[in-house]
Order: C-alpha cells, then structure tokens, then sequence
C-alpha cells in the first residue's frame, strides 16, 4: 500500500469517527452559550424587547424576522435598530463585579437613566465612566462596564426606532390619492388615472414604500397642512398623511401616529409629483 492511499484511509477513518461523535454527543444548547456576555441570551432568540426611560416606554416585538412597535403607536420598527438593541444581550464588559459589593447609587444605577428588557432579562443603564466612552450596567446579580454604545442610541426614543419608510413595502396598497395624483392598484399594476401612465405612477409608489427619511421627529398637530395624502390598503383601512413643507425640507406628518418625516428638498418629484416633465 503506498503512502498516499495510507494517508486517505486513516483521514476516511477519522471522518467516520468524528461523525459518530457528533451523533452520539451533539452539542447542547447551553454549550453554546457565551459565557463571557453581561446575559446569557443569544440576540437571535430575543422576540420582546421593552425600554423604560423616564420620558417615554416602548415595546417591540418580533413577528417573523420583522420587528413591530406594539407600544405607544403600533407600527413598524427600523429593523436595524431593533437588531442592534437586541445585541445587547451579547455585550462583552470590561470590568464585572457583584452588585452586593458596590454602592448603586454612586454608580446612577439606584434610580437607573433607562431599563431596556430582552424578553425577560432587565438591562439597568446607569452613569458613564469619564474615561474611555464606558458606562455602568447591571444585570443582576452583576455590574458591568461596557463600551457606552447602545445608551445614546435608546435616549432617542420612538423616534430612533420607528421604520423610516413612509409606507413599508410589507404593506398592501391599493391606492394613494393626494390633489396632484390619484394612483390605483389593477391587476397589471399601478396606474395613475388621470394620465394613464404606468411608469410614473409604480416610481412614485416604489419611492414611498423605499425611500428613507433624513429624520423622524414628534408631530404635535400645530401645523396647517399644506395638502393631504390618502393611503388605501387592500384590507380596507387608510393612513392619512400631511404636507407640512416643502422648503427648505419636506415634512410629511403621520397625524395618528404624532409623527413627522423629513426629506431633502430634491426629492420632490420622487415623492409628492409626477415625475417632472421634459423641458
């Protein structure tokens, strides 16, 4: 027998008993767990996540790998940002000690700045650390001190978590009305009526569904509408938008949801006309 044919029947031999093992002894989910993270979560498994601030409580959930705002409004989170809360739970610290043996209230964390929940896991944020951006976390029994990351982030509220897309493509519409169109979903797609133009009336639909605000920011109902925007969907109900502003920024509000989206001035034609006419 020669070398080469030695070499392939012990490697032959070797994956038939490393196959035998993982049968016989496969690895079991809390072998998994990463044992040097402020929770013992995985954030794939995170389906609630629940933040307590003193300005405001927000509640998410996760619905089939898209995650919802269940509370104060119910609508559709920035899935990224949902994803980048739930990586709290595999947070590495700098630093760990039991909270038995440190003061809280030195630390911000007797009365905490925030409560972030990862399904029933409490994440307390207490005061920064001056040097190295750090801040001071407990889950108990521990306080960590991990890189402060994620507390900037949940001080934005509702209005860094909620989807940026007027209408996320999710959504099935039938129909979006304002006095400068009046576009219909058929059978063949969307047809604006009055031109019977098809191409226009899909961009301009495709770029309310697509298009990202530059921020989102509290409506409080003081400003007059320039003009109303109607969004039917195929189930029956409606989302009414307003027209705040077109410069030096758009301002599309969401009434029932108190919210306000803005978008650069150029994106005119892209959102609220027809695409604009050939000189």
């Amino acid at each position: 027998m020669s070398k080469r044919m030695l070499i392939n029947y012990l490697l032959l031999i070797l994956i038939v008993i490393f196959t035998w093992i993982g049968i016989e002894y496969p690895i079991r989910e809390d072998q998994m767990i990463d044992r040097d993270a402020i929770t013992t979560l995985k954030p794939q498994n995170i389906e609630r996540i629940k933040i307590e601030t003193a300005d405001a409580n927000i509640e998410l959930v996760k619905q089939q790998l898209v995650w919802k705002i269940s509370q104060p409004i119910q609508w559709f989170a920035n899935n990224i940002a949902a994803e980048r809360l739930a990586s709290l739970a595999s947070m590495h610290p700098q630093s760990k000690l039991p909270r038995s043996e440190i003061d809280l209230s030195t630390l911000g964390l007797r009365i905490p700045k925030a409560v972030v929940t990862l399904n029933d896991t409490a994440i307390y944020f207490g005061n920064t650390n001056r040097i190295g951006n750090r801040r001071y976390v407990m889950v108990d029994p521990n306080v960590f001190l991990v890189s402060d990351i994620h507390y900037p982030f949940i001080s934005q509220g509702l209005n860094g978590l909620v989807d940026e897309r007027l209408l996320p493509s999710s959504l099935p519409l039938q129909s979006l009305q304002s006095p400068s169109f009046n576009i219909i979903r058929y059978e063949q797609g969307f047809i604006e009526q009055s031109s019977q133009n098809r191409k226009q009336a899909a961009a301009l639909i495709d770029n309310w569904q697509r298009l990202a605000a530059s921020r989102i920011t509290a409506y409080t109902g003081q400003s007059t509408p320039q003009q109303k925007i109607t969004a039917s969907l195929l189930d029956g109900r409606e989302a009414e938008f307003y027209v705040l502003s077109i410069k030096p920024e758009i301002i599309i509000a969401r009434p029932d949801l108190k919210l306000a989206y803005h978008f650069p001035e150029h994106q005119y034609y892209n959102l609220l006309a027809l695409e604009k006419p050939d000189a």
